[in-house]
C-alpha cells in the first residue's frame, strides 16, 4: 500500500469513529435541550394557569370551560409533596396538585413530542450530511495536497527506476522546493554517482585487463601448439600439456566474452541490417549439429514467419549462439530442443534439471546454475545486454519440465 493511501485510510477510518460517536453524542444532547424547553413552556404554562384556576374558589361552576387542550384538572384522593414531570410515549406531562375549596384537585398539562422528534431528526440528519460533507472535503483536500507533497518524492522513485549505473550520463533529479526532498536527492544523486564511477572504472579496468591479455593468450596458444607437435612426449607430459591447452580455451572464451560485453555496452556496434531471426537460427543450429548429435538431442522447429529484425547481424547470432549453446550444454543426454518463432517473440526450450533456475540470478555476471565447466557464466548476460541495446525483452519461464527463453522483439 502506498504511503499517500496509508495516511488516507487513517483519516477515514478516524472520520468514521469520528461520526460513530459525534451523532449519538449530539442526538443526546439536542434531546435534552428539546426536553429543556419543553419542561419550561409546561411550566410557565402551569404558572400562568394557576390564578386561572383560583376562581374557582369565588365561582366553582367556570372551571372545565377555561381549560385549553392538553389540559387536564381533575379531583385527586390526597395531594404529593411536589410537581412531577415524565413523558409518555407520545407525549411530555407535568402533573402537579391544587387545593381549591378545600379539595386536592389534579393538574395535568401535556406537550405532544411528535413535533420535537420530526424536528430532532431533521436536525440530525441535516447535521450528518453537513458533517459527511466536511469529512469528506477534507480527505479530499489532503489527499490532493498530499499528492502535490509527495509529488517530487514519485518524480525520484520514477527516476530512479529507469535509472541504471551503466548510463553514460549521471543520475539528475528534480529540483524540490521541500528541503527534506532536495536533501534526499542530493544525497541520492551523490550514491548513484559514486556507483557509476565505480562501475566505470571496473569496466575500465575488465576492458583494459581483456584487451591486454589478449597477445600473451594468443602467444600462449601457439607455444602449446608448437609444444605438443615436439617430440618425444611422455602421456603424462601429452596430459598436462592437453590440461594446459584446455585451461588456455577457457582463458581465451572469457577474454572474449569480457570483450564483447565491453563492446556492447561501449556501443561498438552501430551498423545495423535487416535480418531475419528464422534463418539465422537455422543456420546456427546447423552448425551445432555435432554437439547435438552427441547428446542425442532432438531438435523441433516452430516458424509461423521468418521473424525479420533490424539489428547487428553479428550480435544476432551471439544472442542466438548463446541461447542455443546453452540449450545443448544444459540439456539431458536424449533431451529436446524446441526453436518457436511467431509474432514477433523468438523461444527457445529445452530440457534440463529438474527445477527452475533463479530468475534473479541467471542475468548476473559469472552466476551459474550447474557445475559444467565449459559454462563461463557470461552467456545469458550478453543475452540480456544484446537485448538491452536493442529494446528487446528476455523472459525466462519453466514449465512442464521445459526451460523457456523468449525474446520478446516486436512490441
Amino acid at each position: 500500500m502506498k504511503l499517500l493511501n496509508k495516511t488516507l485510510q487513517y483519516y477515514f477510518w478516524l472520520s468514521i469513529v469520528l461520526l460513530m460517536v459525534a451523532i449519538p453524542v449530539f442526538y443526546y444532547v439536542l434531546q435534552r435541550i428539546v426536553l429543556s424547553n419543553i419542561d419550561a413552556s409546561l411550566v410557565a404554562t402551569k404558572t400562568q394557569l394557576i390564578p386561572r384556576l383560583r376562581v374557582m374558589e369565588i365561582e366553582p361552576e367556570a372551571l372545565q370551560p377555561g381549560l385549553d387542550d392538553g389540559v387536564t384538572l381533575e379531583k385527586a384522593p390526597r395531594r404529593p409533596e411536589s410537581d412531577s414531570l415524565y413523558t409518555t410515549d407520545k407525549y411530555r406531562l407535568l402533573t402537579s396538585y391544587l387545593v381549591i375549596n378545600q379539595e386536592t384537585y389534579r393538574l395535568q398539562i401535556k406537550s405532544s413530542l411528535a413535533d420535537h422528534q420530526r424536528l430532532i431528526g431533521s436536525i440530525i440528519i441535516l447535521q450528518s450530511v453537513l458533517l459527511i460533507l466536511l469529512l469528506t472535503g477534507l480527505l479530499l483536500i489532503n489527499q490532493s495536497l498530499a499528492k502535490r507533497i509527495w509529488k517530487p518524492f514519485y518524480q525520484t522513485l520514477r527516476k530512479l527506476r529507469a535509472y541504471k549505473v551503466d548510463d553514460p550520463a549521471p543520475l539528475q533529479l528534480a529540483p524540490s522546493g521541500i528541503s527534506e526532498f532536495g536533501e534526499l536527492n542530493s544525497a541520492v544523486e551523490q550514491l548513484a554517482e559514486r556507483s557509476r564511477q565505480s562501475y566505470l572504472s571496473q569496466k575500465e579496468f575488465a576492458e583494459n585487463a581483456s584487451h591486454e591479455l589478449r597477445t600473451p593468450l594468443a602467444v600462449f596458444q601457439g607455444k602449446l601448439e608448437m609444444l605438443m607437435q615436439t617430440t618425444p612426449l611422455s602421456e603424462e607430459q601429452a596430459a598436462l600439456i592437453s590440461e594446459l591447452a584446455d585451461a588456455s580455451h577457457r582463458m581465451t572464451r572469457l577474454n572474449k566474452g569480457l570483450l564483447l560485453l565491453t563492446r556492447i555496452q561501449n556501443g561498438q556496434f552501430p551498423d545495423t541490417a535487416a535480418v531475419f531471426v528464422r534463418e539465422t537460427a537455422r543456420h546456427l543450429l546447423a552448425q551445432y549439429e555435432p554437439q547435438i548429435a552427441q547428446k542425442g538431442l532432438q531438435v523441433e522447429e516452430d516458424w509461423l514467419d521468418e521473424l525479420p529484425v533490424n539489428m547487428s547481424p553479428n550480435l544476432l547470432e551471439v544472442l542466438l549462439g548463446n541461447l542455443l549453446s546453452n540449450a545443448i550444454r544444459h540439456n539431458l543426454p536424449g533431451g529436446k530442443i524446441v526453436v518457436k518463432g511467431a509474432n514477433g517473440v523468438l523461444t527457445v526450450s529445452n530440457t534440463g534439471q529438474a527445477y527452475p533456475l533463479q530468475e534473479d540470478r541467471i542475468y548476473q555476471r559469472f552466476a551459474k546454475n550447474s557445475k559444467d565447466a565449459e559454462s563461463l557464466g557470461l552467456g545469458l548476460e550478453i543475452v540480456r545486454k544484446i537485448c538491452d541495446l536493442y529494446g528487446f525483452e528476455v523472459k525466462y519461464s519453466w514449465e512442464k519440465g521445459m526451460h523457456n527463453f523468449q525474446v520478446i522483439m516486436k512490441s
